[in-house]
């Protein structure tokens, strides 16, 4: 039984983690509906609890912020910038580049910086920045930045991921493919050609594998692409 309530947990934080703040309340709602429930586990289920309501308050009242406010909040700390730049992604960029020019130009959060960036390549907003990330500077114009959902190397490594584990393994496949989304996007404003997919693909399982089974689905997949090898 403990095993299920680790799973239990472990899926509600993952959830708050992708800010799916809704279905990790449903999680909650029908744990803490239980006719019984272990006391150790009441006390996690509560304090995850509280921290939902904590976060939707939060992202609520960012939400209703003004855009003067938001624009303050890229000068804060690291919590404050990804929150905020997770709202301006929503408002229309173009009525503040100079201050989104001057903020990515100052060595920015680099997950708020990578939103900021992708939606100014979604906003099809044609104009040239400059990011410096992790002390690194990049020059680019914003309509050249290839969007995640459209890069060819998350594309061919997403449909690689797929078919090695969808089927037999869709927990392997989930926290796989949530990896390699957050890669690509921290690789931004540079993107993967689809020639790399499949070696993103391999470190993407080879990360997953060692965290959860010590890398015996690794091992088990890179003996079947051998062995296939082979027969060709």
């Amino acid at each position: 039984m403990s095993n299920y309530y680790d799973e239990v947990l472990e899926e509600i934080r993952s959830f708050i983690q992708q800010k799916k703040y809704n279905d990790a309340d449903f999680l909650l709602k029908k744990e803490l509906q239980m006719p019984y429930i272990p006391l150790d586990v009441e006390d996690k289920l509560k304090k995850l609890k509280r921290e939902v309501n904590y976060q939707r308050s939060e992202n609520r009242q960012i939400h209703e912020q003004s855009l003067e406010s938001l624009l303050n909040q890229l000068k804060g700390k690291p919590k404050s910038q990804l929150a905020a730049a997770s709202v301006l992604i929503e408002r229309n960029l173009r009525t503040c580049l100079p201050e989104i020019k001057d903020y990515l130009s100052k060595d920015p959060v680099p997950e708020a910086a990578v939103l900021l960036v992708e939606a100014l390549a979604e906003q099809e907003i044609s104009d040239e920045f400059v990011l410096i990330k992790n002390g690194v500077e990049y020059t680019f114009w914003s309509d050249d930045i290839i969007p995640v959902h459209k890069s060819e190397g998350f594309l061919t490594a997403n449909a690689y991921l797929k078919d090695w584990l969808e089927n037999d393994h869709p927990d392997f496949y989930e926290m796989a493919k949530t990896l390699l989304i957050h890669e690509v996007y921290t690789f931004l404003p540079l993107s993967y050609d689809k020639d790399e997919g499949e070696f993103l693909a391999l470190e993407m399982l080879r990360q997953v594998s060692e965290m959860m089974d010590d890398g015996a689905i690794y091992e088990k997949i890179m003996k079947q692409r051998e062995y296939a090898r082979t027969l060709h």
